[in-house]
């Protein structure tokens, strides 16, 4: 009998969680995301409104920039693409280049796994 109601439980909340899009991604992500892994870097990725970006990250007298575009999912998934992606905050100047990025969106977090929990999230600033 318990199982049964687990088995019902379960698939009542499968139910429900198609119906309802909690990962909702309709609303604007475009504004200035700080990565704190590194309290002696400033490394941020500012989203435009026009769908580019620019990653920024300055450790001491190492500075690097990157620039490319950036889309949102249209799949049902909450994940940006972005192109000419250099992860600077896993590796600071021994960054590796992978092209294209992906980046989980997670309330105000982007993260490059879906969790939202990794050491190199990126946070948004406070909108003023």
């Amino acid at each position: 009998m318990k199982n049964l109601f687990r088995l019902i439980f379960l698939l009542f909340a499968l139910l429900l969680n198609g119906c309802i899009d909690i990962n909702n991604c309709n609303y604007n992500i475009s504004g200035k995301y700080f990565c704190s892994k590194d309290d002696k870097a400033i490394n941020f990725i500012d989203l435009n409104v026009n769908g580019t970006f620019l990653h920024y990250y300055k450790k001491g007298t190492i500075i690097l920039t990157s620039r490319g575009t950036w889309e949102k999912s249209t799949n049902g998934y909450c994940y940006i693409e972005l192109s000419e992606w250099k992860n600077f905050n896993e590796e600071g100047e021994n960054f590796k280049e992978y092209g294209n990025g992906i980046l989980y969106i997670n309330d105000n977090f982007l993260d490059i796994s879906p969790d939202g929990n990794s050491s190199s999230s990126f946070r948004k600033e406070n909108e003023k």
